[in-house]
């Protein structure tokens, strides 16, 4: 049998039972990772209605989250009703204010903090953060005690093997931050100065799952539900994060549950893929109000591949100012597609 999206729509009904961080169960051991600018509530909670077993926040400053300022205070936008566990990942080199901004978190409903030493931006790296701060295991280990010690959920870290080859690498890191408190590390298998070129060395995760107690998650290069369970199965990671392949694809969450239980792929239709489009168009409206116009170009954008035209359909979408147009425009595109 089949799971349906209407199933989804709570998991917890399919008696499903994910990996554990700390005291924390997971509904699946397939994470939406955290993607910079993209995954605000609504994004989250279409994946939720698609199966994922937990959804994380976009990286939120904890300097920012300090000064409790309303669009940093937006970040943490939830319902506890739907997204349970509550992820929210939090950058930050100094310990005092991360341990501040982990309290705010915890305050605004959060399970788990996750501590960003994994992303590459110039911006970023450059002010010292995110995956800069692995030229200081030192400093990494303060800002996980100092997480620990300011809340009683688990923390984790999202990282990388190391700031550049021939730099000291996460397997003498990460026995220090278990012994900290870290209760998971998701590793990202490219070094910091990376970025995101070249391949993802999968085979640290296998390392890493090896020479730790704690639950190791895998992330990196996924790009289909097959590649996630491969994954899975051969690194021996407790679970895989799915960034840039669910940008207009939520169902590769059902994909992956499906094959993880024996299952075939679900076939996506036409029909389907533009409900999930709208489902994610209206969320997103509901926070925004006509402000999302903007951000909704780019949304529905994400849906319109393999539609023929997808080139016309995309720059029509980009000319429209309303949200109504914009799928309006959707819609027509979708109703020409042939059903698969």
């Amino acid at each position: 049998m089949r799971w349906s999206c209407a199933d989804l729509e709570n998991p917890r009904l399919l008696n499903l039972e994910g990996p554990t961080v700390g005291p924390v169960v997971l509904r699946s051991p397939f994470i939406l990772a955290p993607m910079a600018g993209l995954t605000n509530w609504p994004f989250r909670r279409l994946a939720l209605s698609y199966g994922a077993g937990l959804t994380v926040t976009e990286m939120v400053s904890s300097v920012a989250l300090s000064y409790r300022g309303p669009k940093t205070l937006g970040l943490l936008k939830t319902d506890p009703r739907v997204e349970k566990p509550f992820c929210v990942q939090l950058f930050g080199k100094d310990p005092d204010r991360l341990a501040l901004g982990a309290r705010i978190a915890l305050e605004y409903g959060a399970d788990i903090i996750d501590l960003n030493l994994a992303c590459p931006a110039r911006k970023v790296v450059n002010s010292g953060h995110g995956a800069a701060v692995l030229k200081d295991f030192d400093l990494a280990v303060k800002l996980v005690e100092a997480a620990v010690g300011a809340v009683p959920i688990p923390v984790t870290v999202k990282t990388r093997p190391a700031w550049a080859p021939g730099w000291p690498d996460i397997l003498a890191l990460a026995p220090r931050l278990a012994q900290a408190g870290a209760a998971a590390i998701t590793l990202h298998g490219r070094y910091g100065t990376q970025g995101f070129t070249g391949e993802a060395d999968w085979s640290w995760v296998s390392r890493l799952a090896s020479a730790v107690s704690i639950p190791v998650f895998g992330s990196g290069d996924i790009t289909e539900a097959r590649d996630a369970v491969k994954l899975l199965e051969k690194s021996g990671a407790a679970g895989v994060y799915i960034g840039r392949a669910a940008r207009g694809r939520p169902w590769i969450f059902r994909e992956c549950l499906n094959l993880w239980s024996g299952l075939d792929i679900p076939i996506i239709t036409p029909a389907e893929r533009l409900e999930a489009a709208v489902r994610h168009a209206r969320w997103l409206y509901e926070e925004m109000g006509p402000k999302a116009a903007f951000p909704l170009r780019t949304v529905l954008m994400w849906y319109t591949r393999q539609l023929p035209g997808a080139a016309q359909v995309r720059a029509a979408i980009c000319r429209e100012e309303q949200v109504e147009r914009q799928l309006q425009i959707l819609t027509e595109a979708f109703l020409k597609a042939p059903e698969a």
